[in-house]
């Protein structure tokens, strides 16, 4: 294990997995990871990145990630130095060449205090992501959007699951697909997210949705103002009733 500063940042590299710690203007710490994802490795994307600069190190384009607040993925050319940020994950099925000397990143922004594994550990049946840093649990009763959320806040630090990014639907996506019972193929699963009065997708906070994973294939009927993920349909997302008595997904994060 190495440690480096940068700009103000200790930087922290574990094998393939690179650290920040960084301080907000409001005195927050927080710390970014970000992961290489081997898998992908030599991948351009033919998506166009946010930005695109010189930074001498993986580090240096981590440290330049944790700066743009819609930054989650980024990749970097060991040869040439460059660095592109992203908005968006990237998997296997995303379009893209094949090039030498690009390495891929995801970057995942949590509090210096969370402590997300030992709540974990404390509860019954929940699965841990490392990759993400949160836990998460299907329950198989049935409740209406009101009542499941309710179910999940009796939890330390839990609610709804928000899916807000392509990686995390992966994971939730392979969850379900591994358990042996308790879900049926034309079973609907809460997450969280409703249509709000100004005709936005927002989560209960008030935080606008950034990603989406909607069933095209199948009409969305006008007036169903919460999310569910569709079992018959890959888990891509169809838009239900909040009254609507459907099994969910709650998550503890930070």
């Amino acid at each position: 294990m190495a440690s480096l500063g940068v700009r103000g940042c200790t930087c922290v590299v574990l094998s393939s997995l690179l650290t920040l710690y960084t301080q907000s203007r409001a005195a927050e710490s927080r710390i970014l990871r970000g992961f290489q994802d081997a898998a992908m490795k030599n991948r351009v994307f033919d998506a166009p990145p946010l930005t695109e600069s010189a930074r001498r190190s993986k580090i240096q384009c981590v440290d330049a990630c944790s700066k743009v607040p819609a930054c989650i993925s980024l990749l970097y050319n060991t040869l040439t130095h460059s660095c592109r940020l992203y908005d968006r994950d990237f998997t296997q099925d995303d379009p893209a060449r094949t090039e030498a000397h690009w390495d891929y990143f995801y970057i995942i922004r949590v509090p210096d205090w969370s402590i997300i594994k030992a709540e974990c550990d404390r509860q019954h049946h929940f699965q841990y992501s490392h990759a993400l840093d949160f836990c998460f649990r299907l329950f198989t009763e049935e409740e209406r959007y009101s009542d499941a959320v309710g179910k999940c806040q009796e939890f330390p630090k839990g609610d709804l699951v928000r899916i807000d990014r392509k990686l995390k639907q992966e994971i939730i996506k392979n969850y379900l697909d591994a358990l042996s019972s308790g879900l049926s193929y034309h079973d609907q699963i809460r997450i969280a997210g409703y249509h709000s009065q100004e005709n936005t997708w927002v989560y209960d906070d008030n935080e606008a949705l950034t990603y989406f994973n909607w069933n095209t294939a199948q009409d969305q009927p006008d007036g169903q103002t919460s999310i569910a993920l569709s079992r018959n349909a890959e888990y891509r997302w169809h838009d239900v009733s909040d009254d609507r008595d459907l099994k969910f997904i709650c998550e503890i994060r930070a």
